[in-house]
């Protein structure tokens, strides 16, 4: 019975070890659980700092990024605003300046105005008084009347002094008195050709001319002059006429002899510059009208002659490209053509050099020529 017990209770001592080692384990196992899930948490709550830092890092680039744009901008901005400002202080110092162009103008178009005004008005002026002279018949001062109507020279010459006004009759005196002066210089030196810049007598004898030239000079005034001997040409000009009258009969009897005017410039002297010079001053349209029709009227050619063999030669190939053109409908000639190939490629290095002659340039174009 004893020994029943003994057992029983060794049983049950082994059973409440083995319980208390079964729950021993089992806190262990559950404080190991309590640690990992603990540990497990911890990482969880490190990731999730770790992601916040990484986020606010983000935040914090793209926040600077941001900022770096917006002061770009910023800067663009306010650059475009002063450009838009110096082009709008620009422009307004352009428009004062054209506003002071146009104030300048009409300032000046308004003086112009008034000086026309105050020129008409100044002539009037004076037409008035001319007429009130006439009217009252009076003189210049230090002329006696007596001697305007009384003197032998105006009566020698036949007008009327009574019917001539105060200012006629002063100009018609001071005019024989020059002409006398003419006269009295003739008789010294034996001409006319007195220099017009010698003095009073040399300005009126300019006048003369000039009147001539006009066809204003007087027709008893022009008998006078042409009576005494005088030049209505300057005595340069005469000279000069003179000189072209002499080469001019010698071209005459060039063409005579050999039957053509085309005299070579380079080996006849002062005669072959003569030719030349003509020719130069027919081109440059300076060649008086008279000297050209007298060339002209004995067959004189202003071109010089090699020049007109050179534009025939070239008008002969033109019409060769004509036909070629005409036959092909192009202008494109081939290499084999030799001579005539050769002549085209010399028309396009003469273009190209900007030494085609324009005449030439655009017979060639009119004919489609490339």
């Amino acid at each position: 019975m004893s020994a029943t017990i003994s057992s029983k209770e060794s049983c049950g001592k082994k059973t409440k070890c083995a319980v208390s080692s079964n729950r021993h384990d089992m806190d262990s196992n559950m404080g190991g659980n309590r640690e990992a899930a603990g540990g497990g948490m911890v990482a969880e709550e490190n990731h999730q700092v770790v992601h916040a830092n990484t986020t606010m890092q983000k935040e914090k680039n793209s926040a600077t990024k941001m900022k770096s744009r917006l002061n770009y901008h910023s800067n663009m901005i306010i650059r475009k605003r002063k450009q838009v400002s110096e082009d709008s202080t620009c422009l307004s110092k352009q428009e004062k300046a054209s506003k002071r162009k146009r104030k300048k103008v009409r300032c000046q178009a308004e003086d112009e105005m008034a000086n026309k005004d105050a020129k008409q008005s100044e002539r009037k002026k004076r037409k008035k008084e001319r007429k009130a002279s006439d009217s009252l018949l009076a003189v210049p001062a230090g002329i006696d009347v007596s001697d305007l109507i009384h003197d032998e020279a105006n009566v020698d010459d036949g007008t009327n002094m009574h019917t001539m006004n105060a200012r006629g009759k002063y100009e018609h005196e001071k005019w024989n008195e020059r002409f006398m002066e003419l006269e009295k210089y003739k008789e010294k030196n034996g001409h006319c050709d007195c220099l017009t810049n010698k003095g009073s007598l040399g300005g009126w004898i300019q006048h003369q001319r000039n009147l001539f030239k006009s066809k204003e000079l007087k027709a008893d005034r022009y008998e006078k002059l042409v009576g005494v001997g005088f030049i209505f040409e300057n005595a340069k000009v005469a000279r000069d006429n003179e000189k072209w009258n002499r080469r001019f009969m010698e071209l005459v009897k060039y063409k005579q002899k050999n039957g053509h005017c085309n005299c070579p410039t380079k080996k006849n002297g002062s005669f072959g510059k003569w030719i030349a010079n003509q020719r130069f001053l027919f081109k440059s349209k300076k060649l008086n009208a008279d000297r050209c029709e007298k060339l002209v009227g004995i067959g004189f050619v202003f071109e010089d002659s090699n020049v007109a063999m050179d534009n025939e030669i070239w008008n002969t190939r033109f019409m060769e490209l004509v036909k070629y053109k005409e036959k092909n409908g192009h202008c494109n000639v081939p290499t084999s053509k030799g001579s005539f190939r050769n002549w085209i490629s010399r028309q396009r290095t003469s273009f190209r050099s900007k030494k085609l002659k324009e005449d030439r340039y655009e017979k060639l174009v009119g004919i489609g020529f490339v």
